[in-house]
């Protein structure tokens, strides 16, 4: 069923991130005409959202509106550790967000965004378009050349955390059509808490204090009141490419929701560089998903560990790029990694079991990304072959891919 209160929705998003700061001199100055894009449609992605810009204002100095929309379909072909067989073709509106960024009093910034979609296609639900909850909501204050850094911030509210070389790229932007496994693990969720972020020359950092609230409980902002998570993150620019270091750490395990502990803690690497026409990116990560506390069964605890590589190039010149991934994880028990629920794990609609959980994974995907107007609006297409050695023996399952991505 599909609900009529989307526009509704956004619109309330906007008013409740803009305020009643758009009074006086602001309005008149917003009323004026947007840029021309001299004709190019694609030019129009940039400059539709940019509803005001005044640098010299003291009060305003921006306020700008997003939005994603990102449709995939997917058809699933393979077996369980049991030999079980399942196919199955999958449509889904993957992401669909609409938000507003408001820059004021020379330094602070309000920006959230809300999800628009609860399609629960892949667990054979229905899709419902409605405010479904907050993806991002975070007020924050920078200032450049202070304490001897270039530029440092300070934040607080529903964060993304990004882990790993992966999260760190937009789903924007992201060359494949979803992320591996691997990335999925030791990134997930939104958490309420606190960064500061750190510039200096060519490097960046992220210190990071969270909560680990029910999720369930609460829609935008958590208690900081129920467990913590530690986080770090370094990058480096360096002449041969760039140097990316995250680390996370859940305590307070006996007090933390279990939803949000899929492992004790997790250290990520990577390193992205070009080699010719081709750009190359490999993540090594290692981890612990803790004891008793975080999982009863001992086959779930233990140590895991994995690499990503990941190689692109265009065949034709910003506009049609192949890429590559390979990807291997495993643990130390019989159940310590996971398939991506999406869409591998999918196949339980069928009641087809033995496909979730193993401790070696192997996958391969392939693919082309046709670029329309850039990360702006492309059409994606790929093929993923998947194997997972579980305790009932070897699960297979390939993957043919088709999305269209589009933000503003």
């Amino acid at each position: 069923m599909i609900k009529i209160n989307l526009l509704n929705s956004s619109v309330a998003t906007a008013i409740a991130l803009s305020g009643s700061a758009l009074a006086g001199d602001v309005v008149a100055e917003a009323a004026a005409p947007a840029p021309s894009n001299n004709g190019d449609w694609c030019a129009g992605f940039k400059t539709v959202g940019k509803f005001y810009k005044n640098e010299d204002d003291p009060y305003i100095q921006s306020l700008k509106f997003f939005g994603r929309f990102q449709y995939q379909y997917a058809h699933i072909d393979g077996e369980n550790g049991a030999g079980e067989s399942f196919s199955e073709g999958i449509d889904e509106v993957r992401r669909f967000r609409f938000g507003s960024e408001i820059k004021f009093l020379n330094g602070f910034k309000l920006k959230g965004n809300i999800n628009l979609v609860n399609d629960s296609a892949k667990s054979g639900g229905t899709r419902e378009f409605e405010h479904k909850d907050w993806d991002e909501l975070t007020l924050s204050y920078s200032k450049k050349d202070v304490a001897g850094f270039d530029k440092a911030g300070i934040s607080y509210g529903r964060h993304k955390v990004a882990m790993g070389h992966e999260s760190h790229t937009s789903s924007k932007k992201i060359k494949t059509v979803e992320r591996s496994p691997l990335s999925n693990k030791i990134y997930d969720e939104r958490w309420t808490g606190v960064k500061l972020k750190l510039e200096q020359g060519n490097w960046n950092g992220i210190i990071g204090y969270f909560s680990q609230d029910d999720k369930k409980e609460r829609d935008a902002w958590g208690s900081m009141s129920q467990g913590s998570a530690f986080y770090l993150s370094s990058a480096w620019e360096l002449n041969s490419g760039n140097l990316l270091f995250d680390f996370f750490h859940m305590s307070d395990d006996e007090d933390a929701d279990s939803a949000m502990n899929d492992y004790n803690w997790a250290a990520s690497l990577a390193y992205e560089t070009e080699i010719g026409n081709w750009d190359l990116m490999v993540n090594v990560v290692y981890g612990d998903n803790g004891d008793s506390e975080y999982y009863s069964a001992p086959e779930q605890q233990g140590n895991f560990y994995g690499l990503v590589v990941m190689p692109s190039t265009y065949l034709i010149d910003d506009k049609l790029e192949f890429v590559a991934r390979y990807v291997y994880q495993a643990s130390e028990e019989d159940e310590g990694i996971k398939t991506n629920s999406r869409y591998f794990q999918s196949s339980s609609i069928d009641n087809v079991s033995g496909t979730k959980s193993g401790d070696s994974y192997h996958s391969i995907y392939a693919g082309l990304n046709y670029y329309l107007c850039g990360n702006n609006s492309k059409v994606q297409v790929g093929a993923e072959y998947e194997t997972l050695d579980t305790t009932d023996g070897d699960a297979n399952n390939t993957t043919l891919w088709a999305a269209y991505r589009m933000y503003f």
